[in-house]
């Protein structure tokens, strides 16, 4: 069975981070999650570095998040702490991101996108999941 939803480019690409996160989550990769709970609304200044800067409070609470939910994620997967192997939507998951990413790298302005063949997201993408490879197009209206 297949289905086919309308969504709009700013819904696509919540779906898209949501499904990340969830990937994210379910593999416990929780820097982002932290990351994005700590700073949520925190106006951030680059270091000459490239990197973002933040009060060494916020920097201790990002660190505190993350460690909460590593040590969660510990407690969920006795006795070694992590899983065996990855979960069963895993391939699902990034196979949804993937499609996501290079449909909107596609749909990107051609002065203003990446190379080909240079970041994730401008490689024709690999299916890994046990479903067929989910298609995106572009609707004109």
């Amino acid at each position: 069975m297949k289905y086919r939803i309308e969504v709009s480019e700013e819904q696509l690409r919540v779906i898209g981070l949501a499904v990340d996160e969830y990937m994210r989550l379910r593999m416990g990769q929780f820097d982002d999650l932290a990351e994005d709970l700590a700073y949520d609304g925190i106006p951030r200044v680059k270091a000459l570095t490239g990197k973002y800067t933040y009060d060494t409070d916020l920097q201790k609470r990002c660190s505190n998040i993350k460690n909460l939910f590593e040590t969660a994620y510990k407690m969920a997967f006795p006795p070694h702490g992590y899983r065996g192997r990855q979960h069963d939507s895993w391939g699902t998951c990034i196979d949804l991101v993937h499609a996501i990413e290079h449909q909107q790298w596609l749909d990107s302005p051609k002065d203003k996108r990446e190379k080909p063949r240079t970041t994730i997201r401008s490689f024709e993408p690999v299916p890994l999941g046990h479903e067929p490879f989910p298609k995106i197009e572009r609707v004109e209206e």
